[in-house]
């Protein structure tokens, strides 16, 4: 059976690595500047809370705010399942254009051994390249081949 679907053009793996550095150096440039933190916010009439709050804006602002759903504690307020938030948290600005400098460093080596071989075949181990797999995910691609 031929495929309607156009073939979709194969692309080096230190492009994988490139393509995903930027993309995570566009979304650091546009984000709420870090550092983030979560807190519990006590409001008594809310169905949702903020969770997720830069500490580079002053506390209270509308610019502070990072992410706001957030499920209220029996009508007291606060956060009652804070793990998504801690987890955003985690994930800030800095963390995310630390990754990109690391997928960039990545795939200038990988380069270099597609250079030096001339293939791709031991360019990047593929049981163990784990940058290359976050490449592929941060890319919206399946993570292995």
């Amino acid at each position: 059976m031929i495929s309607s679907q156009p073939e979709t053009p194969k692309v080096s793996l230190d492009t994988e690595l490139r393509n995903a550095a930027a993309k995570l150096r566009k979304h650091v440039k546009h984000a709420t500047e870090s550092p983030w933190i979560t807190s519990s916010v006590w409001s008594p009439r809310a169905t949702s809370t903020s969770a997720v709050y830069s500490h580079a804006y002053p506390t209270g602002t509308v610019e502070s705010e990072v992410v706001a759903p957030g499920r209220i504690k029996s009508g007291y307020g606060g956060i009652r399942e804070p793990w998504n938030a801690e987890y955003i948290a985690l994930m800030q600005p800095s963390v995310g254009a630390a990754l990109a400098d690391l997928l960039d460093v990545e795939a200038t080596v990988v380069a270099a051994r597609i250079a030096e071989d001339g293939t791709e075949d031991y360019a990047a181990d593929f049981g163990t390249d784990h940058l290359l797999q976050i490449a592929r995910l941060i890319n919206g691609e399946e993570a292995a081949r």
